[in-house]
C-alpha cells in the first residue's frame, strides 16, 4: 500500500492513473463544452465538467498529503539535472492540478452561477458576484491549461524515455 524508496505503493499509483484519467477526460470536454455555444447540451456538459474537476481537486489534494507523509522512490541512475528536472516537472503538475480546478471555481462562483455536483447538491461559491475576477479567473484558467498540456507531453515523453530508451523501472513500478 505504502510508496518504499524503489517503489510507489498501491495508493499512489492510484491516484495517479485515476487522476490522470480523469485530467484526459476534463480537457477535450472543457474545449468540446466551449466550443458548442448554442447547443442545449452545452449546461449538462459543463456540469459534468465542473464536478470531475472538483473531484481532481479532491484527489490531489488527497495525493499531495499522501506524498508527503509517505516516501518518494528515487530515480535510477538519474543526474541531479534530471532528478532537478523530474522535481520541476512533478511541482508544476501538482501545482496546476491545483489552479486549475480552483480558477474554474472561482470563473463559476465570480459569474454567481452555481457549482452544480452532479446535479446532487451546489457546493458553496468561493467568492461573491465579481465580472473582473471572472475575467481574470478565465485567463488563468486557460493558460493554465494549455500549461499543463504541455508539461503532460514532456511527463509523458520522460516516462517513454525511460521505458524504451533507458529501459529502466520508471514506468513499470508505476504500472499496476
Amino acid at each position: 500500500m505504502r510508496n518504499t524508496d524503489q517503489d510507489w505503493g498501491t495508493l499512489s499509483k492510484l491516484f495517479h492513473w485515476l487522476t490522470a484519467l480523469l485530467i484526459f477526460i476534463q480537457i477535450p470536454l472543457g474545449f468540446y463544452a466551449e466550443e458548442i455555444k448554442d447547443s442545449p447540451f452545452r449546461p449538462e456538459l459543463f456540469v459534468i465538467h465542473k464536478s470531475l474537476g472538483m473531484i481532481v481537486l479532491i484527489l490531489v489534494i488527497e495525493r499531495l498529503l499522501w506524498r508527503i507523509m509517505g516516501t518518494v522512490p528515487e530515480i535510477p541512475n538519474a543526474s541531479e539535472m534530471q532528478r532537478r528536472l523530474a522535481q520541476l516537472a512533478h511541482g508544476l503538475l501538482y501545482g496546476l492540478m491545483l489552479l486549475i480546478p480552483i480558477s474554474g471555481w472561482v470563473i463559476t462562483s465570480a459569474a454567481n452561477k452555481p457549482l452544480n455536483f452532479f446535479w446532487l447538491f451546489d457546493i458553496p461559491a468561493i467568492t461573491g458576484p465579481d465580472k473582473a475576477l471572472k475575467s481574470l479567473a478565465v485567463d488563468v484558467h486557460v493558460i493554465c491549461v494549455f500549461i499543463l498540456i504541455a508539461v503532460l507531453v514532456a511527463h509523458i515523453g520522460a516516462a517513454l524515455h525511460h521505458h524504451f530508451k533507458r529501459r529502466d523501472s520508471v514506468l513499470k513500478r508505476m504500472w499496476f
